[in-house]
């Protein structure tokens, strides 16, 4: 979808920029003034000196090689000056660039991992990725085109109009006044021409988007034969886009060109007219005829110009425009210092809903004590707020009311990382790097030691098949671990948090891509794992929670039922019928069997038929 570009966007990144040029005032402002120094020697000067000799030699005297040579090495001295300024000019050019490219990048990646989980979850990552780089790469052709195009055109401006101011003052004023004239005409136009720009830049970043998407999910295109579809869409979005890059370029060369040209053309004939209507002399119509094609030729450029810088900042925009909306979740302005005692964690009258002013609480006045040791199983079925209960713990998402506290602390009192530093997480999918074993194991605490990382892995059972790996531990995973299996990345996952040691551990379905013989393995390190831990474990495979301390039974964000494995069994009720009705590792999500309503039976022959005969006709059309 496009939309208009946010101006404060626009006038972020300027700001952004600029603040950056001004950060480094002793490298861009020599790398500013010289070039325009540079130009005036190299283009401006040398055509005077050749009006000089025009005005010497210009009564029918023909000069003499001797007469020409000092005129000539002048010519060469001074351009030969002019470029030694413009290699000094480009050594402070580059470093400006360099070091402002340098900091841009780290700002970018700052300023995204302040971001919380739902800005992730509502953005795809080859656009960020793209938006990011971009904030970062167009810096270059910012300044480039800023020094190369407008500033250096500056000093040759005034230089010029002194040269002119000589022979006639109409000469200054036609060329002022015609170029601001076209300035001021063409202006309107290119202004309208960047909303164009916006909607091509937005269909730019879908494009993106999609490629992103597509191959983060190649395993699921594989599997449903998807390739031609998945071709097809991005056909149909380049398609788009190059509808609306076409649309933007026609309106430059069909209405801003066709605007511009005419004036191009009237501004350096009006020039050469005023120089022979005011008596001038041959070098003077030279001068003008000189200075005028290659200064208005800024006017002929004025749009390419104004379109460079124009891109530059539009596509830095494109990134500052995420940070218009503050991260919803920061640490505190004067946090508190966080003194870990013991592990007591603490839900009081919580209050939540997944959408800040939309729908319905999941939690209402909800609390739960976990005391300092204690051995917690989360159970329910899918969406009654297990996972949820884990993530406002860590803090990737904040109540709208009531507290959580740790150690009697409450957790928006004290920064992110003292609350994350004393919890161990296994989620579900568990996150891997596209880096090597090691390094994925190492993120769990990054001054571990090559023996812990050793010893983690053997006690999550992982070492197994870490040795087996042609790299072994130096072996790199793929992205999102995708060159292991999901029982592997889990054991991976709980070595990291071995590694972790903290003295809160949280599992999130830690072992559910386990088979049976592995689970129990990786259950005996669990619990020597959790031992002299605060341990919170979600799971629907109930057996793996069975032995806990206590068991909570969520359902719709409240409690439903609490207590050990024997005693919930004895009570009944909704736990009972849970482990009855549950199947190996599956727990049924869709209530009682006595609940459900029985449809009509199927014969699978017939769909199955019907399936494979549309198959053929496809086959056969092809």
């Amino acid at each position: 979808m496009s939309r208009q570009q946010n101006p404060q966007a626009i006038r972020l990144a300027t700001q952004h920029y600029l603040n950056q040029l001004k950060k480094d005032w002793r490298l861009s402002l020599p790398g500013m003034l010289l070039p325009g120094i540079g130009t005036i020697l190299v283009a401006y000067t040398p055509p005077l000196i050749v009006a000089t000799i025009l005005t010497r030699f210009g009564r029918g005297q023909v000069p003499t090689l001797n007469e020409l040579i000092p005129y000539l090495a002048l010519i060469a001295g001074i351009w030969l000056f002019g470029e030694v300024i413009w290699r000094i000019a480009m050594h402070f050019i580059l470093l400006v660039e360099g070091r402002g490219m340098n900091h841009l990048y780290v700002q970018a990646m700052d300023e995204l991992l302040k971001k919380d989980l739902a800005f992730f979850h509502n953005n795809f990552a080859g656009s960020l990725t793209k938006k990011t780089v971009a904030y970062a790469k167009h810096y270059e052709g910012f300044i480039d085109t800023l020094v190369f195009n407008v500033v250096s055109s500056v000093p040759p401006l005034f230089f010029v109009a002194i040269v002119l101011w000589r022979y006639s003052f109409l000469l200054v004023f036609t060329l002022v006044g015609l170029m601001a004239l076209t300035l001021l005409i063409v202006l309107p136009l290119i202004r309208r021409r960047q909303a164009l720009v916006e909607v091509r830049e937005s269909a730019s970043n879908i494009v993106a988007g999609h490629v992103a998407d597509t191959l983060s999910n190649i395993d699921a295109v594989r599997a449903f034969a998807r390739e031609p579809f998945e071709a097809k869409t991005h056909t149909a979005k380049v398609d788009d886009y190059v509808a609306k890059a076409y649309a933007s370029w026609n309106y430059q060369n069909r209405r801003i060109d066709v605007v511009t040209s005419p004036f191009y053309v009237l501004t350096n004939v009006a020039g050469l007219l005023i120089a022979i209507a005011t008596g001038g002399s041959l070098p003077a119509v030279f001068l003008t005829f000189s200075y005028y094609s290659s200064f208005t030729r800024v006017m002929w450029e004025f749009n390419r110009i104004y379109r460079n810088l124009e891109n530059h900042i539009t596509e830095a925009a494109q990134f500052t425009e995420l940070l218009l909306d503050p991260p919803a979740i920061t640490d505190p302005e004067n946090p508190k210092p966080f003194t870990f005692t013991k592990g007591d964690i603490e839900f009081r009258d919580v209050r939540f809903r997944y959408h800040a002013t939309e729908g319905e609480r999941l939690f209402d006045h909800f609390s739960l004590r976990i005391r300092d040791g204690e051995k917690v199983g989360l159970v329910g079925r899918s969406g009654g707020g297990k996972t949820t209960v884990t993530k406002l713990l860590l803090r990737l998402m904040d109540v709208e009311g009531g507290e959580i506290l740790i150690s009697g602390q409450n957790i928006t009192e004290i920064t992110q990382a003292d609350l994350r530093s004393v919890i161990a997480y296994v989620p579900q999918d568990p996150f891997m790097f596209h880096r090597s074993i090691m390094e994925n194991i190492r993120y769990g605490r990054l001054e571990a030691s090559d023996e812990e990382i050793f010893e983690a892995a053997r006690f999550a059972h992982a070492a197994s098949f870490i040795e087996k790996l042609p790299q072994k531990y130096e072996t790199r995973i793929g992205e999102r671990g995708v060159k292991l299996s999901g029982g592997q990345r889990q054991r991976v996952a709980l070595a990291r948090a071995v590694v972790r040691n903290a003295p809160i551990l949280v599992l999130d379905e830690a072992t559910s891509a386990l088979d049976s013989e592995s689970e129990k393995l990786i259950q005996d390190a669990l619990w020597r794992l959790m031992k002299n831990r605060t341990a919170i474990v979600i799971a629907h495979r109930l057996s793996t929670v069975q032995k806990m301390d206590r068991i909570i039974v969520l359902e719709e964000g409240k409690i439903t039922g609490e207590g050990s494995h024997a005693e919930l069994l004895a009570r009944g009720g909704h736990y009972a019928d849970l482990w009855a009705h549950q199947t190996g590792a599956f727990l049924q999500d869709d209530g009682d069997e006595d609940d459900q309503e029985e449809g009509p039976e199927l014969e699978p022959e017939e769909p199955i038929r019907k399936d494979i005969a549309r198959r053929n006709e496809k086959t056969a059309a092809r």
